[in-house]
């Protein structure tokens, strides 16, 4: 008798335990979104094209605080970069051609990059980059935005 007891006791707990994670799994899997980065003004194969997004203003856009990056081939005068599983929020995107390989955007003495690149919304900055709030777009479920190298 006590054995039917707490099988059935336990399978109540499972019961509810599933009933309770399980929308919470499948409401988490929803929240998660795409961003789309369309980079156009590519030289074909020359150098790797890096694409990053970033989601906090104070680390736009410095190399190394990105939430995600990709390095694709420079083979078309276009690509197509996916990032998923992104929580809804405000990002920000950046590419760059990086010509000669040496993983940097390189610039002269001046500070003016040598190599090509570019912000999501078209954003340029007048005396460096942009500000998070003139590149970023919102995600809700998915995103897309293009970048063209300059």
């Amino acid at each position: 008798m006590i054995h039917d007891y707490r099988t059935a006791l336990r399978d109540r707990v499972a019961a509810g335990l599933i009933a309770t994670v399980l929308p919470c799994l499948a409401a988490t899997s929803a929240l998660a979104g795409e961003v789309t980065v369309e980079v156009l003004g590519i030289t074909p194969n020359h150098g790797k094209v890096c694409i990053a997004v970033y989601d906090q203003p104070e680390a736009f856009p410095v190399s190394g605080r990105q939430r995600l990056s990709q390095v694709l081939a420079s083979e078309d005068t276009h690509l197509t970069a996916h990032f998923s599983d992104l929580p809804p929020g405000k990002y920000a995107a950046v590419a760059f051609q990086d010509i000669n390989g040496n993983g940097k955007l390189d610039k002269n003495f001046l500070g003016i990059p040598k190599e090509p690149y570019g912000f999501s919304n078209g954003a340029r900055g007048s005396t460096g980059p942009p500000k998070f709030a003139e590149a970023s777009f919102t995600l809700d479920s998915n995103a897309a935005t293009t970048i063209i190298l300059k």
